[in-house]
């Protein structure tokens, strides 16, 4: 599920999967407006060259969550989510439109690596004021930085949802995943629809694309 296709397929095709998943890392009950970007074949094959594909969801209330799935660590993940932030910031407005009508961009970058030297495995970023640090300001942006390696090194309460579904996306250690089943029965579910998925041929296609698109950008970059 790390792979970026079959990621993006599967929420993208599974809403309520999708739904719980953000409430979980959120911290909040959330309703999807529309996922932004699906997985269809014709799609993906003009993103992915040489990309990285992510996951937009637009909510009830306006605000955009991206979700990126970042298997190794090309040392720009803050600049990278930064600019994709910004991005989505601008696009929001028409010419005739007012600021007032932005809308809060929350971006999840979910990282095979460890990218702080901070206990924790998720990074939530809050802006605050130099000498009031209870105090924030210009909030308009936020991440969530998910770090997985140290995840399946951790010792996680499997009692919490972020916790079962951070086990079903990382796959590493079975052990906490049959706590997660045992906790959610949604999980079972999400179990047994991701293997119909990857047996699916559209989806074995896309994988083989996206091989391919990573063999031509290793042999350019030796060339």
């Amino acid at each position: 599920l790390k792979d970026d296709i079959v990621f993006k397929a599967f929420f993208s095709r599974n809403e309520n999967y999708l739904k719980s998943f953000l409430s979980a890392i959120l911290g909040k009950e959330i309703k999807i407006k529309k996922v932004i970007h699906d997985a269809r074949l014709e799609q993906l094959t003009k993103e992915m060259k040489y990309g990285i594909l992510d996951l937009e969801v637009e909510l009830e209330n306006g605000e955009i969550v991206n979700v990126e799935m970042q298997l190794r660590d090309h040392k720009n993940i803050e600049k990278r989510t930064t600019f994709y932030a910004s991005k989505k910031v601008v696009e929001q407005l028409e010419p005739k439109e007012d600021f007032e009508e932005l809308k809060k961009v929350i971006v999840i970058a979910i990282l095979d690596y460890t990218l702080t030297s901070l206990p924790e495995y998720v990074t939530e970023t809050v802006r605050v004021c130099q000498n009031h640090k209870d105090y924030e300001l210009n909030n308009l942006v936020k991440y969530y930085y998910i770090e997985l390696e140290k995840f399946r090194k951790s010792n996680p309460n499997m009692k919490e949802k972020i916790n079962q579904w951070l086990s079903f996306i990382d796959m590493e250690r079975g052990d906490l995943f049959e706590m997660a089943k045992a906790e959610n029965k949604e999980l079972k579910k999400a179990s047994e629809d991701f293997d119909v998925l990857t047996g699916d041929a559209e989806i074995k296609r896309l994988a083989q694309i996206r091989l391919m698109s990573q063999l031509e950008e290793k042999s350019a970059l030796a060339t």
